[in-house]
């Protein structure tokens, strides 16, 4: 962990406020456009963030820079909060998609990105936060892994399945895409 963060860790320990400030400055944007790109509205986002750096400043001391860095274990809150958010909001959104379908090998000529986002926002919110970590945020799997609750023990194992778990989300963006472009 970089001296500057364990400095700022043990004066939000001790009850510096203006530390937990600091933590809050250097994070909240990240977290904004991570957690925006998955809530969408921007009121909703905000509410979700604050609430990672609500539960942050509570969980402050079990974080173990050992397990992630300081940046990765904010973002493992913020996904926890975001899903808690959209469920408790009833804003699942999902198209039922059955990947046995003919699932073209790549996506139609035609997409454009408008049309994958419309797309992407008919997934699972888990599904769009996965998508979210691995290619916007360029997250190794197993880091992902532990942003979503893999335990130490379980990150390889974890790391695989959502590898998998990606590649069926491909499959139904490229189902969602050729149904678009054939109506």
């Amino acid at each position: 962990m970089k001296d500057r963060e364990k400095t700022v860790i043990q004066g939000i320990l001790s009850g510096d406020t203006k530390a937990f400030g600091l933590l809050v400055n250097r994070y909240s944007a990240a977290l904004m456009v991570f957690v925006g790109r998955v809530v969408g509205q921007q009121e909703d986002t905000e509410d979700v963030v604050q609430n990672t750096f609500v539960a942050a400043y509570q969980h402050l001391k079990d974080y173990d820079p050992a397990k992630a860095s300081l940046g990765t274990w904010l973002q493992r809150i913020a996904y926890h909060e975001a899903l808690y958010h959209l469920r408790r909001r009833k804003r699942r959104q999902t198209q039922s998609l059955d990947v046995s379908d003919d699932v073209p090998d790549e996506w139609p000529e035609t997409t454009t990105v408008d049309q994958l986002d419309v797309a992407i926002q008919q997934l699972t919110p888990e599904d769009r936060m996965l998508l979210q970590l691995y290619y916007f945020d360029q997250r190794p799997l197993k880091e992902i892994a532990f942003i979503t609750g893999a335990t130490e023990a379980t990150l390889t194992r974890e790391a695989s399945r959502i590898g998998s778990r990606l590649h069926r989300i491909r499959q139904r963006l490229r189902i969602i895409l050729t149904h678009m472009n054939n109506e």
